[in-house]
C-alpha cells in the first residue's frame, strides 16, 4: 500500500530522483504511519535513515546510483555509525531483512565512506521490528566505492538525519501508546472510579501528555531546520532524538504499568510499543554517540562573550 504514497522519496533531493518535499513532510508522514504500526517501516522506507548520507555525498553520480535502487525498492543502503573507539572494519549489527542489502554508508566524525556489500547476511533477532525481519553482516573486505572528508560539522548532520527518522517513528509509537492508555484507563473502574481519575495516575498521564507534545514540536522544529539549511540542524535533530526517546520510553512504560499484568503479555500491544521505543534509542550509535556529537559541537564553539562564532539558539 505504501508504494502509492511515495514514502521513500519524500525527503530525498530532486537531483537524486526524490520528491524533494523536505524533512518536515517526512517526519509528519512517519509519525502517522508509526501510530498504526512501526514494525515494517525500516524495511519499507529506503533510503530511510541513510537519506542524510545520500544528501551529503560529494559524489553525486555514486549517490544517484544508490538512490535509484533504493527508491525503486530494489535494494537498501544501511548507515553504520562509528565512534572514536570503534574498529576500522565495522559490522552491520542490525538491518531489515528486505530489500537486499547492497551498500553501507559509514559515518565517523566528518568522514563519510560508501562500501558495496558483498557478503551474505545472517539472520539475527528482530527485536521489536518483526515485520522488517533482521540481518547482521560483517563489512570486512567489502570494496570501497568512495570515502570523503566532509565540511566540519557535516558528519553530525548525516547522523542527525538518521536520528530524526527514529525520533519521528518514536513519536508515532508513543502517541499510539498514549491513546490506548487513555482509552483503557478512562473505562476501567477501580475502587469506584476510572483508573485515570486516581490522582497519582492522573498526574502521570498529564505529565507524559505534555512531554509528548513537546517532543513532537522539537522533532518538527529540527526537521524544519534541515529544510532551511541551518548548519546546526544536526545538533537540533540529535537533541530532539534524545528528548523523544526518553519520552517514548516513559509513555510506553506507563501504558504497561496502568494496564496491569496484561501489559506484559504479547496479547496486547503495550509491550510491543515499549520494545519499539527502546530499540529506536539504540539506532545511529545509540545515546553515547549522540551525546558525544552534541558535546563535540558545543565544546568546539568559542564563548560568544569573548567573540567567535555564534552558539546554537
Amino acid at each position: 500500500m505504501l508504494e502509492d504514497f511515495s514514502l521513500r522519496g519524500l525527503d530525498v533531493p530532486e537531483d537524486l530522483g526524490g520528491a524533494g518535499l523536505g524533512c518536515l513532510a517526512k517526519v509528519a508522514f512517519l509519525e502517522e504511519l508509526a501510530k498504526g504500526d512501526a514494525g515494517g517501516l525500516p524495511a519499507v522506507d529506503q533510503p530511510g535513515r541513510a537519506a542524510g548520507a545520500l544528501s551529503a555525498c560529494p559524489d553525486r553520480a555514486a549517490a544517484g546510483r544508490v538512490a535509484a535502487r533504493c527508491l525503486a525498492g530494489e535494494a537498501q543502503a544501511a548507515l553504520v555509525v562509528l565512534d572514536g573507539e570503534a574498529p576500522e572494519t565495522p559490522r552491520i549489527e542490525w538491518a531489515p531483512a528486505w530489500p537486499p542489502l547492497r551498500w553501507a554508508w559509514i559515518s565517523r566524525g566528518d568522514m563519510l565512506r560508501l562500501v558495496e556489500v558483498t557478503g551474505s547476511p545472517s539472520s539475527t533477532t528482530a527485536l521489536a521490528f518483526h515485520a522488517s525481519g533482521s540481518v547482521s553482516l560483517p563489512l570486512d573486505d567489502c570494496p570501497v566505492v568512495g570515502e570523503w572528508d566532509l565540511e566540519p560539522g557535516s558528519g553530525v548532520q548525516v547522523r542527525g538525519r538518521a536520528r530524526l527518522w527514529a525520533a519521528a517513528v518514536a513519536i508515532g509509537v508513543a502517541q499510539a501508546a498514549f491513546d490506548a492508555t487513555i482509552a483503557y484507563t478512562t473505562e476501567r473502574v477501580v475502587f469506584g472510579k476510572p483508573v485515570a481519575h486516581h490522582q497519582g495516575n492522573a498526574f502521570d498521564l498529564a505529565a507524559v501528555a505534555t512531554n509528548l507534545h513537546g517532543a513532537r514540536l522539537a522533532v518538527r522544529d529540527a526537521a524544519s531546520s534541515y529544510d532551511a539549511g541551518d548548519p546546526w540542524s544536526g545538533f537540533w535533530a540529535t537533541q530532539s532524538w534524545l528528548t523523544t526517546v526518553d519520552t517514548a520510553v516513559a509513555v510506553t512504560d506507563l501504558g504497561i504499568q496502568l494496564l496491569g499484568g496484561h501489559g506484559f503479555l504479547v496479547d496486547h500491544l503495550a509491550e510491543k510499543r515499549f520494545r519499539e521505543a527502546r530499540m529506536l534509542g539504540l539506532l545511529a550509535g545509540g545515546r553515547d554517540a549522540a551525546e558525544a556529537d552534541i558535546a563535540g559541537l558545543v565544546l568546539d564553539v568559542p564563548d560568544p562573550v569573548f567573540g567567535g562564532c555564534e552558539q546554537p539558539r
